[in-house]
């Protein structure tokens, strides 16, 4: 067996089957891609991968998500969506006998670099594309992202050992792109440790929660909207957990003051550890307001701790309904009234019963664990054959 090495080549690894390197953010404020990342690593790590991650320094405005894992930081990304690193390639090297690299995102610099690198070390390469080739994402910035892909990103892609997707929805819009390359079908990890078992105390105030980043195209002004109906028949609080686009804020702070709700909405800001998870815990129902999401992390969040959620269409979370734990709605303001009015409606118990149903969905099929040996498998098929995973789509 060979021996595996760190980064700074200094201490030996010994009985490590298999070693990864994995490229992303790591950033809190990066939301939904940066939570995905690190619980991906936390459940190899517990399938017994080593893995290294290799990250952009945390801005002063920031925060690392996960201290725990075994980070490496580059320089600063320059120059915008394509946040060149110039000193990627001098990280790469010093990181010694790494089996598979795996690319977390699109467009930016790290993938095309950590591409051409594995090709040249003849290492295969995993690229988890993080929802950018869903149509909505793709519109945005559209001339640059059609030329982004013809200068490199179709190169990294098409090569990749195997690119993972979310969801199938997610996977269709791959193909649709004419990639023939083999996807893996796996959601991303939730950390059921520590919550999966609590108990969701009734509450006298029908609390509405939004969790995630801030941003215009997450309309979370419909969930205001919404909730300014819903106030008129229920005794209510509105929390929305999160931060980023300050402009996008001051618009919504702005709506509730209109309104004159400001006694009943609370912005919290980003929120993480016992702080998160409080708050989470508190609502009575989350609401995930978005045109479209490619697999929301914040709705296995809620629904790991008790939390029924209302979805969009315009994310891949059928499961809601088919599990019973939450609704799956049309896009548009008066379906988000109308089921809040319904939610609202609901006995307090019949409420709690749609939450054991998401934990129980979430233990099953979504936890750090699970998911860890999923990942670990797809590695080991990729670099030694085999029988295909189940969740391997060729």
């Amino acid at each position: 067996m060979s021996e595996k090495i760190s980064l700074d080549s200094s201490v030996i690894m010994h009985n490590i089957l298999l070693t990864t390197l994995h490229s992303g953010s790591l950033n809190v404020n990066a939301g939904g891609p940066a939570l995905s990342m690190s619980l991906t690593l936390k459940g190899l790590e517990k399938a017994g991968v080593k893995t290294v991650a290799l990250c952009e320094q945390i801005p002063s405005d920031g925060k690392l998500i996960a201290p725990d894992l075994n980070v490496r930081f580059t320089h600063s990304g320059k120059y915008g969506t394509f946040a060149y690193v110039d000193n990627i390639h001098e990280c790469l090297k010093k990181a010694v006998d790494v089996d598979i690299y795996h690319i977390h995102g699109t467009w930016m610099h790290h993938g095309l670099a950590i591409s051409r690198y594995a090709r040249k070390v003849e290492k295969p390469y995993v690229v988890s594309p993080r929802g950018m080739l869903y149509p909505q994402a793709l519109a945005h910035h559209a001339l640059l992202k059609k030329v982004m892909m013809k200068l490199y990103q179709k190169k990294v892609f098409a090569e990749a050992a195997c690119v993972q997707a979310t969801c199938k929805e997610e996977m269709e819009y791959y193909r649709a792109l004419g990639f023939k390359n083999p996807v893996a079908v796996l959601p991303n990890p939730i950390d059921i440790n520590g919550v999966i078992d609590r108990e969701i105390p009734k509450k006298p105030i029908f609390n509405v929660g939004y969790l995630g980043r801030l941003h215009p195209r997450k309309r979370v002004e419909r969930l205001i909207y919404a909730f300014n109906e819903l106030k008129r028949v229920k005794e209510c609080r509105l929390v929305i957990i999160g931060g980023g686009d300050k402009a996008y804020q001051t618009f919504l702070e702005a709506e509730v003051k209109r309104l004159k709700i400001e006694n009943v909405v609370e912005f919290t800001g980003f929120l993480t550890g016992k702080e998160k998870d409080d708050a989470i815990t508190g609502l009575s129902l989350l609401v995930v307001p978005s045109d479209f999401e490619n697999f929301g992390n914040i709705v296995t969040e809620a629904l790991v701790r008790g939390v029924p959620v209302i979805a969009s269409r315009g994310m891949p979370w059928q499961e809601l309904e088919e599990h019973h734990c939450g609704w799956w709605i049309d896009n548009g303001q008066e379906s988000i009234n109308q089921t809040l009015l319904e939610a609202a409606a609901l006995p307090n118990e019949k409420r709690m019963r749609m939450g054991v149903n998401g934990k129980r969905l979430m233990y099953e099929n979504y936890s750090v664990e699970v998911l860890g040996k999923k990942m670990k498998r797809l590695y080991e098929w990729i670099l030694h054959g085999g029988e295909k995973p189940e969740f391997v789509y060729e």
